[in-house]
């Protein structure tokens, strides 16, 4: 023992404490339980084992058209968008493929950034890295209207830069000239021709050669519950029910809502946006996912802000944790799956 009394020899001692157990704090249980049902709803859910959460992909903005896109040229377009696609999570919007195979012009989106690349064209002096060897990247900067677009391009030959095309109206729907900065990149000025669409893409593009492929998409019932969502849409939403059968006959009167499936609360008619009825043995509040685009960021925003947010897990219908604001709301926040969204 210590010449002191009171205080033990064993420093260690100080560390003891009662091992009584305790009941938690209402809130910690409360969490507790929720985390416990998620995961006992993914593994009762799920007919294959769910993708491990330890790589995480952004959701693709296939509508993105961002004021300044790089144009890759390549040696194998082809094999670049699947290295891509596999290795960032890309997704491909379209290609257009020439009568030799090669791809003169494809676009994929990787979050909201889209991308261009081709095939090499060394008759037209498109060339990829592997084959000048330097880069060959071409940066298409898109401006509002052809006056903007005019301007810019007169400027920048003013300040150095080389005529490679002259600006001329261009068959996928710009006009468009490019240039050569005094650093020896390539930029494409460009800017949209009004009314021009979808249709007059494809005639244009047969007519110089070129057949238009776009990859088939998996189809998934109630295909008008695809859309674009932006930061804070509502994703999804449920009504928790006692009785499923009773739930779905009540809001088929009320609201029309039609259930495809007689063992599942999904709405198949609704989209603004969609949802449904979920079977629960006790009263609960109506279970609401918001859209975020990084569930990492937004999980450790709620928690600075003093709220609870569970630990991310990927779904089939993409990101979701289940949170609680400062005041004990509950709410989900979601990062929709690319096959759910445009």
């Amino acid at each position: 023992m210590s010449d002191i009394p009171g205080i033990p020899t064993d420093p260690f001692d100080a560390l003891r404490a009662d091992a009584t157990p305790i009941a938690p704090p209402a809130h910690v249980a409360d969490r507790i339980r929720r985390l416990v049902l998620t995961e006992q709803e993914r593994l009762m859910t799920e007919t294959t084992p769910a993708p491990q959460p330890t790589r995480r992909r952004i959701a693709a903005d296939l509508t993105a058209a961002p004021t300044v896109m790089p144009y890759l040229c390549v040696d194998g377009a082809a094999a670049a968008i699947d290295f891509y696609v596999d290795a960032f999570g890309a997704v491909e919007h379209h290609r257009m493929v020439g009568d030799d195979g090669r791809i003169g012009h494809a676009e994929i989106v990787i979050g909201n950034s889209r991308i261009m690349l081709a095939d090499e064209y060394p008759e037209a002096g498109v060339l990829a890295p592997t084959t000048r060897g330097g880069s060959s990247t071409n940066f298409t900067f898109t401006t509002p209207d052809a006056a903007t677009l005019d301007e810019i391009f007169s400027r920048a030959l003013e300040l150095g830069a080389t005529e490679l095309r002259p600006v001329a109206d261009q068959f996928y729907g710009h006009r468009q000239g490019t240039l050569l900065d005094p650093f020896g990149h390539q930029w494409s000025i460009s800017a949209p021709i009004e009314d021009f669409d979808d249709d007059r893409y494809d005639a244009n593009s047969r007519d110089a050669g070129f057949e238009i492929v776009r990859p088939e998409r998996e189809p998934i019932e109630g295909d008008h519950q695809v859309k674009h969502h932006e930061v804070g849409d509502l994703f999804y939403f449920t009504l928790p029910v006692a009785d499923l059968a009773r739930a779905q006959a009540f809001f088929s009167a009320v609201l029309g809502w039609r259930f495809d499936d007689p063992s599942n609360g999904h709405v198949g008619n609704i989209s603004a946006p969609p949802g449904g009825v979920e079977p629960t043995t006790e009263p609960a509040p109506p279970r609401l996912w918001f859209v975020v685009d990084d569930i990492d960021a937004a999980v450790a925003r709620v928690r600075e802000l003093g709220g609870t947010a569970t630990e991310p897990v990927r779904y089939d219908s993409g990101w979701d944790a289940a949170c609680t604001d400062d005041q004990g709301t509950p709410f989900h926040l979601s990062v929709p799956a690319a096959k759910y969204t445009r």
